[in-house]
């Protein structure tokens, strides 16, 4: 039976999986400075903490993870604060009359191509710790990354309507 599973998806999948509070970012500006990002990022690094319990990392595989995770905490402050910045920014320019709508949203453009910048390199040091990674251990990662899938499939992180979820009627 061929799997559907193929060894770059699963690590575009990880990447992905390991990046998602990056992403949430750049696509919920609105939400910065409040109380549901932080929660679904302490609920992420959980599940996060849970993995790296189950990998058994050695020591070069450990400095890889640390590494990886200490640029993901450091880019979502930094990016939370640039983005709470921009909106306010945004709001006041928006607020003047005969506001340049033009010029603001190249602004955001310009921070959201800054943030997928970031996120691509964030994503490249978690896919060098998948690279690092022995079978068994890429077989947890596996299923870490299948099981959050489900989920969101399920309602997750995108909820119904989402990306994988049941259509919005």
């Amino acid at each position: 039976m061929k799997s559907r599973f193929t060894p770059r998806l699963i690590a575009v999948a990880l990447a992905l999986s390991l990046a998602t509070a990056g992403s949430a970012l750049a696509v919920r500006p609105e939400s910065c400075g409040g109380g549901r990002m932080e929660q679904r990022m302490g609920q992420h690094l959980q599940e996060l903490s849970r993995l790296h319990g189950e990998l058994r990392l050695d020591a070069r595989q450990e400095a890889l993870w640390q590494e990886a995770e200490q640029f993901t905490r450091s880019n979502m402050r930094a990016m939370g604060e640039r983005m709470r910045q921009q909106r306010s920014e945004m709001l006041s320019l928006v607020s003047q009359p005969g506001a340049d709508l033009r010029a603001a949203l190249k602004q955001m453009d310009d921070l959201r191509d800054a943030a997928r910048k970031q996120r691509d390199a964030g994503r490249e040091r978690w896919l060098a710790v998948y690279d690092s990674l022995d079978a068994s251990q890429k077989e947890k990662a596996r299923l870490f990354v299948k099981s959050r899938l489900e989920r969101m499939g399920q309602g997750g992180r995108f909820g119904p309507g989402g990306p994988g979820g049941p259509a919005a009627g």
